[in-house]
């Protein structure tokens, strides 16, 4: 039986849905590259059944017996709280908002149809102490989205992981190598975080998701080194990302001159 779902965000306990790291898109990294640090995550997925099974295929990429989604992680995902939540609102609020912060509780993972097993597994663990699941509060989800908004966002981010399926498939094949690959595959769950390759920001502005090259490896060196002088990072990917990027700034300073 569909369970209806009433929803709306309680200021008091947004710190459990704003982490230290959120979701972006490629369609998204010309708006956000200047705010947030950028790597690169790979998850497995586990249809539910042949309906879910056919809807992901959209997003993710076959690996074997796994299916599994690339994402852009925008932040720190080992921090507790992200950095734009000031006085438990966000600074990003509006249309500058990642689309994955616009349409929580729910995920994109899943059909509209099925978000009330979404809702009810988060419910145990992520949301156990969300406030914003209560009778009193708008009816948003009754099988389908109620709210226009709510949609169009949802189908935008589908959007945005369907255009860089073809790019996270290359970039995880190629990264076999790396320490952490065969551990991933082993694993039930977790993630596999990488940094951006040179390939990739080459890749990028050729495909016309990041403007200019130079301003972007600029920006995402000083984020990267805001959260490496920070007591809280713990992410070891951000020391060999910070490499990566200046080296590639060294190399177009050469070429410049």
């Amino acid at each position: 039986m569909t369970e209806k779902i009433h929803f709306q965000c309680q200021i008091e306990c947004s710190y459990l849905c704003c982490g230290g790291a959120t979701v972006v898109t490629l369609p998204e990294l010309k708006n956000f590259y200047r705010f947030f640090p950028i790597t690169l995550a790979f998850q497995k997925v586990y249809p539910l059944d042949s309906y879910h099974e056919n809807y992901i295929k959209d997003i993710t990429f076959k690996y074997g017996d796994f299916y599994i989604i690339g994402d852009f992680i925008a932040g720190n995902r080992f921090n507790k709280k992200c950095r734009y939540l000031k006085n438990s609102l966000c600074v990003l609020h509006g249309k500058t908002k990642p689309l994955q912060c616009k349409i929580i509780p729910f995920s994109v993972t899943f059909p509209e149809k099925y978000q009330d097993i979404v809702i009810k597994e988060r419910r145990k663990s992520a949301f156990k102490k969300c406030k914003g699941f209560m009778v009193n509060t708008p009816l948003i989800w009754k099988g389908f989205f109620l709210e226009e908004s709510l949609r169009f966002d949802f189908e935008q981010l589908l959007k945005g992981l369907m255009s860089q399926r073809d790019i996270m498939e290359k970039i995880f094949k190629a990264s076999n190598k790396s320490i952490n690959f065969s551990k991933f595959l082993l694993s039930k769950s977790g993630i596999l975080e990488l940094p951006l390759t040179e390939e990739l920001i080459n890749e990028l502005f050729c495909r016309g998701y990041i403007e200019e090259p130079v301003d972007f490896l600029k920006y995402q060196k000083n984020l990267f080194i805001r959260e490496l002088m920070s007591n809280s990072s713990k992410n070891s990917v951000f020391s060999e990302a910070l490499n990566i990027i200046e080296k590639l700034i060294c190399s177009c300073s050469c070429k410049n001159n």
